[in-house]
């Protein structure tokens, strides 16, 4: 048995199936079913059993797994540190970032970044899900964690924005006559109207009615965009729409922080190190736009007499 049986083995009991396990190998499904059939032939057992609902471990499998993982841990602790290590401009960076609107303007300063250092590729990972960072499903994370909470102890980085958050809605549903009219309006709930929806009691307007229920960010803003009603938002995932607007009078709050972070023992990778500051400049070009409380009215000019 060798690292790459071991490998199928964790990617299996963590996927549950043939083609979750190759997708976090990237290999085919093939390969991941020979492997494992070549292991439970050495072993002379079966690690485990195939069921319509996917992979199960089996006993011998559990009792194998920790070792596995001891295994894992030790692989990629020294491939960390010579990641770690490496000052050369060249190589790949795993890059995995938060699928939402609004991250388009990171993409340009990452163009940039590819056209500055030609050496090195990046792999973009947009996912809701946090990869990872200890097992290298990722080498650098932009992360959206809540107000107030900080990142594990083995991860090094910083906040590279603060996240405000408020109400939003196509300015044609606006009254143009009175705007702060807004008793025509729904809520767009996040939950069934069964369930709850106790964050709209916690902004302006809490009597509208709640109708529809989008738990999905990028629903939720094409939602406000069709006219469906009034939906809560980070700010950011607005800030391009010319024809969204904050509901007057909404409140904003501190809704969370974004951060850039990689594993402490890349802490001294250059290549690692640019780009963490390449992506934190670029959030700090649209600071205002992220968090809307640092957005402040320039006075009016008095004409003179």
């Amino acid at each position: 048995m060798d690292w790459d049986d071991l490998k199928v083995l964790l990617a299996l009991s963590r996927k549950g199936s043939a083609r979750g396990a190759a997708q976090l190998l990237n290999v085919s499904n093939s390969t991941v079913t020979r492997r494992l059939d070549e292991m439970e032939r050495q072993l002379k057992t079966r690690l485990f059993d195939r069921t319509p609902d996917g992979y199960r471990m089996t006993s011998s499998a559990e009792q194998l797994l920790p070792t596995a993982e001891h295994v894992e841990e030790l692989v990629l602790g020294a491939e960390r540190k010579v990641m770690g290590g490496d000052q050369e401009l060249h190589g790949s960076i795993r890059l995995t970032l938060p699928d939402v609107q609004g991250m388009g303007f990171l993409m340009h300063r990452l163009a940039q970044f590819a056209e500055e250092f030609p050496g090195i590729s990046l792999e973009l990972l947009p996912s809701q899900d946090s990869l990872d960072l200890s097992r290298r499903e990722a080498d650098i994370a932009i992360r959206v964690m809540p107000a107030g909470v900080s990142p594990p102890d083995y991860l090094i980085g910083r906040t590279i924005a603060t996240i405000s958050a408020s109400c939003y809605v196509h300015r044609d549903l606006l009254n143009p006559d009175d705007p702060a009219d807004v008793s025509h309006l729904n809520w767009i709930g996040k939950k069934s109207e069964e369930e709850g929806n106790k964050w709209v009691r916690e902004m302006a307007y809490p009597d509208l009615p709640i109708r529809h229920a989008i738990e999905n960010l990028n629903l939720t803003v094409e939602a406000i965009k069709a006219k469906m009603g009034v939906g809560y938002a980070p700010c950011f995932s607005v800030y391009a729409e010319d024809e969204i607007v904050r509901l007057p009078g909404a409140n904003i709050i501190h809704h969370s922080d974004m951060w850039v972070l990689a594993h402490q023992d890349l802490r001294v990778s250059a290549r690692m190190r640019i780009l963490r500051e390449r992506i934190a400049e670029a959030f700090a070009d649209i600071a205002d736009h992220l968090d809307s409380r640092r957005r402040v009215e320039k006075p009016r000019r008095v004409a003179s007499r």
